[in-house]
């Protein structure tokens, strides 16, 4: 959180429209991941989260790399091998691989990272002076035929057991990412079809029941991809009464948990009485002394409830980087006791999902008025409604205009 940054690590071979092999590219982000690290400082046990982005042709393919990528992480890492998620989201230019790092910013001598293992799946913890955070990637069923269903409850089981080892639950997770095979697509059931968007959020309601959410839902991504299941990810944070963990709200609109039912697809699962709503904030703000850290939601063009400009890409992302900054506005985060010194926003990063490939140049260079010199990453991947066309998360960190919490 407070002491986190993110890469990007692409081959540069392919995005400069060369044809290279995943062994040349995966050798090619290594040695880019090793100097990378060189250049803060840092080394690979100081790595708290990697995803790794594919493009695969199709599901045989997508579990085959996985394996062949796995093999060579865990060659490069070591006992440093972090939790690492696997998506197939096709990278922007071709290439058959991109991974982003979640990092620290330095070194302390105080700060204790442990890593841990639980069916499976690998998590980090971070402890520090007061506080404690989980960083965990890549929690996904074993069951490769499983159905979106099935599979949302598989990946919701493990990852409260995570949460459950470390005397956390749903509710301390600040940052979640949902990756949905064929979001937007529909599964066969006994009694009828349903939406697998709208199973993952019956399956994520009933989890986030058990627990109180006092400083409201986590900031969340919830986005398709075109192979891999169901996988999550999440950051949580067990915080000091010094810190605070605050909800940030944009005026503009609609809380995503307080959809109402017209703009939710199809029908909930069996014993649901009513469809569920997305349970995400808009963004997420973890706030220290003059300091706090915001992680943004994934953010498209909804004002209120409803989707602007369904065909037209570029409107789109003009109206979802005006979201963004809407919500981010010195007036918006004054409303919500998080007043800042300064206008000036220094994104940590962002990521970009574009749903059509061909529309990849346009999104860019709109993205590039705002976002020149921020670390992105452009992938390809479908997004949550049918008519939304473009997608963008981010985080930022800001100097606070007062000298205590």
């Amino acid at each position: 959180m407070l002491r986190e940054q993110v890469m990007y690590i692409q081959p540069e071979k392919t995005m400069m429209q060369c044809s290279s092999s995943l062994e040349e590219q995966l050798d090619e982000c290594l040695h880019t991941i090793e100097k990378s690290l060189a250049d803060c400082r840092l080394e690979t046990r100081d790595v708290l989260k990697q995803t790794v982005f594919l493009n695969t042709a199709d599901k045989n393919d997508f579990y085959s790399l996985k394996k062949e990528l796995s093999t060579g992480l865990k060659d490069f890492y070591k006992s440093f091998y972090p939790p690492t998620g696997f998506i197939g989201q096709p990278p922007e230019g071709g290439a058959l691989m991109a991974v982003e790092l979640v990092v620290m910013t330095h070194r302390d001598d105080r700060v204790v990272i442990s890593r841990k293992d639980l069916d499976d799946i690998r998590y980090i913890t971070v402890n520090y002076p007061g506080r404690r955070e989980i960083y965990a990637a890549g929690i996904t069923s074993g069951e490769i035929s499983a159905d979106t269903l099935q599979q949302s409850k598989d990946a919701f089981r493990l990852m409260k057991r995570i949460l459950e080892n470390e005397n956390m639950d749903f509710s301390h997770i600040v940052r979640q990412w949902n990756y949905i095979e064929n979001i937007t697509g529909n599964t066969d059931f006994k009694d009828g079809t349903r939406q697998n968007y709208q199973v993952f959020n019956d399956i994520r309601s009933l989890n986030y029941g058990e627990v109180d959410f006092k400083r409201g839902y986590p900031s969340a991504t919830g986005i398709g991809m075109d192979c891999g299941g169901v996988v999550l990810e999440f950051i949580a944070a067990d915080v000091p009464g010094d810190m605070m963990v605050i909800p940030v709200k944009n005026p503009d609109q609609v809380d995503a948990y307080q959809y109402s039912q017209e703009e939710l697809v199809g029908r909930a699962i069996h014993g649901f009485g009513q469809k569920s709503t997305p349970k995400f904030e808009r963004a997420k703000a973890i706030a220290k002394d003059d300091y706090y850290y915001i992680y943004i939601s994934g953010t498209a063009a909804i004002r209120g409830q409803k989707v602007v400009s369904p065909a037209d890409v570029e409107k789109q992302t003009r109206v979802t980087i005006e979201n963004i900054f809407r919500l981010i506005s010195p007036d918006n985060l004054e409303k919500h006791a998080l007043p800042v010194s300064s206008a000036a926003f220094p994104f940590s990063h962002i990521r970009v999902y574009v749903k059509n490939e061909t529309d990849m140049p346009r999104v860019k260079k709109i993205c590039d008025e705002y976002f020149e010199e921020v670390p992105s990453l452009y992938l390809v991947a479908d997004i949550c409604r049918e008519s939304l066309l473009v997608e963008i998360e981010g985080a930022i960190g800001l100097p606070t205009s007062r000298q205590g919490p």
